[in-house]
């Protein structure tokens, strides 16, 4: 018996010399553990706000390039209207300029002639 007294005094002594600084490396290591979760939660959040404003950013140029697109779509329509409607009305002026200048250098060759005729 008295063995294990003097093994137990042994033991709470070691506890009493080691048990202070082990502690509080326990609380330590606790208020580390404490800030590195805040801090996470901190990195959590600004990671969260960058994502949401990713999203914002990506549909607003997905809404910018729908845009874009329809923009386009009518600036070629209303090109290939003013194109069709260009094309039709030269063809019928080249049609009558073609005819008149036809029938000037007609009216001009008689004129030649008469006036060949003549001298």
């Amino acid at each position: 018996m008295r063995r294990a007294a003097n093994s137990f005094t042994l033991l709470a002594d070691a506890a009493l010399e080691e048990l202070p600084s082990t502690m509080s490396a326990v609380r330590l290591s606790g208020m580390e553990i404490s800030d590195l979760t805040l801090e996470l939660s901190d990195l959590s959040q600004e990671i969260a706000d960058g994502v949401n404003k990713s999203a914002k950013v990506a549909q607003a140029v997905e809404t910018g390039l729908g845009q874009m697109r329809d923009l386009a779509m009518q600036q070629a329509t209303s090109m290939i209207e003013e194109r069709a409607n260009l094309q039709t009305i030269p063809n019928s002026a080249k049609k009558s300029n073609g005819s008149s200048t036809r029938q000037r250098r007609q009216e001009k060759g008689k004129d030649h002639s008469t006036n060949r005729m003549e001298p």
